[in-house]
């Protein structure tokens, strides 16, 4: 063998040891897809749950007869829980999970994790697109309904009602405040409404107060602490201290 082919065969090897190791334990399905192994079980709770564009699920192991998982990872993209607002990105890594199986039919049912990351980007773009949707069906009477991300954590929220009697036109902006409570809430702050360019915060403080918080983690499957929240470029992000990173494992891939 010549020392051209000798080299190029040494290359080809080296190349070929990761390939193979990382495609070995790869599960890909699209649609509606019947589990056949616990991790396939786990993929199609995740995926009732987002109802997801994607969904990527890295484990260490598969679950094991007491669905405990000692790593987990999971990015969803375009999820859409309780078929609300499009998410852009949902990505959650975990360490000592304890489950309840799936099969039990409670869907995603958390008995246990630690170090739970998080990272939630929605886009300015699918917030709207939701609204123009429920002003067209919902209620007639909104209309140029729209909503701005501005930084730093702020939100801006304008639109038009149309009262049929007697005929006005109300313009309505309100702008505010978010800002993240113990790790676990999302509270409004600094809360401004306008009525055709007078403030009118006053006449709706006490609603504003039983809104709150407007977001509550302790309600999610997995337990998170939240550190970063922040407005930018259309796009508005959720985090904790520390981000989810995948890492090599058995992989399960879902498409719509």
């Amino acid at each position: 063998m010549g020392r051209k082919a000798l080299i190029l065969l040494t290359a080809l090897l080296l190349l070929a040891f990761p390939l193979a190791a990382a495609g070995q334990e790869l599960h890909e399905v699209r649609g509606k897809f019947n589990p056949a192994t616990r991790g396939d079980e786990l993929l199609k709770a995740l995926v009732d749950y987002t109802d997801p564009d994607s969904l990527e699920l890295v484990l260490d192991a598969e679950p094991d007869e007491n669905w405990n998982i000692r790593d987990l990872y999971f990015r969803v993209r375009g999820a859409r829980f309780g078929g609300k607002i499009r998410v852009e990105n949902f990505a959650l890594s975990a360490s000592f999970v304890s489950l309840v199986p799936p099969s039990e039919g409670k869907g995603l049912d958390v008995k246990q994790a630690l170090r739970s990351n998080l990272e939630v980007v929605l886009l300015e773009s699918d917030v709207n697109g939701a609204i123009r949707l429920f002003t067209s069906e919902k209620d007639g009477d909104w209309k140029d309904v729209s909503v701005r991300f501005v930084p730093p954590r702020n939100i801006e929220a304008r639109g038009r009602y149309h009262l049929k009697n007697p005929g006005l036109v109300i313009l309505a902006e309100v702008s505010t405040g978010l800002s993240i409570r113990e790790g676990r809430e999302i509270w409004l702050e600094d809360t401004r409404l306008e009525i055709n360019n007078v403030e009118q915060t006053a006449t709706v403080r006490e609603a504003i107060e039983k809104l709150q918080p407007v977001v509550d983690v302790r309600r999610f499957p997995f337990p998170v602490t939240l550190a970063t929240l922040k407005a930018e470029n259309g796009r508005l992000e959720v985090a904790s201290r520390t981000r989810p990173c995948p890492f090599n494992g058995i992989v399960y891939r879902y498409s719509r």
